[in-house]
């Protein structure tokens, strides 16, 4: 993702909320979706409002945990949750459009009129920092696996 010059977002925020991460959260939710509802692909514009409610820390630690809750009754019930979402909906937009953007254009998802089918995504190599763990595991004192590799504490 490129900054512009203008965007006056903290680092901080950039980082975390950067595209490949925005993709797999978008990714996640329409899968959920799929599931769910029989088929239907995510509403594209529901990514816009999936993303600053789950990203929002009190929002998401308030949702319930069950999708049969209703939800107009809870939102009515929960009146701070939408308290200022707008403004993170705009806020997140372009950032959200980012990580649309990088997920379409690496298969992460899919589109279809006005809505968005999360791909299938190949298996993850092992990576060689989990194989390390294992392998380290198998060793009975960190020091004796250290002085394996020649070195000391």
């Amino acid at each position: 993702m490129t900054i512009a010059v203008s965007d006056t977002r903290p680092v901080e925020e950039l980082a975390l909320f950067n595209a490949a991460f925005l993709a797999l959260l978008i990714r996640r939710a329409a899968d959920e979706h799929d599931r769910r509802s029989g088929g239907r692909a995510l509403p594209t514009l529901l990514a816009y409002l999936a993303l600053p409610l789950a990203l929002h820390g009190p929002t998401r630690r308030a949702l319930p945990n069950n999708v049969t809750a209703q939800m107009g009754e809870w939102v009515r019930a929960h009146p701070e949750a939408a308290a200022g979402l707008g403004e993170r909906a705009r806020a997140l937009r372009p950032l959200i459009s980012a990580g649309l953007r990088l997920g379409l254009s690496n298969d992460v998802f899919t589109a279809e009129t006005g809505a968005l089918r999360a791909s299938a995504l190949p298996r993850r190599p092992r990576d060689k920092a989990g194989f390390l763990g294992r392998w380290f595991s198998e060793q009975p004192d960190p020091v004796t696996t250290l002085a394996l590799w020649g070195l000391r504490p």
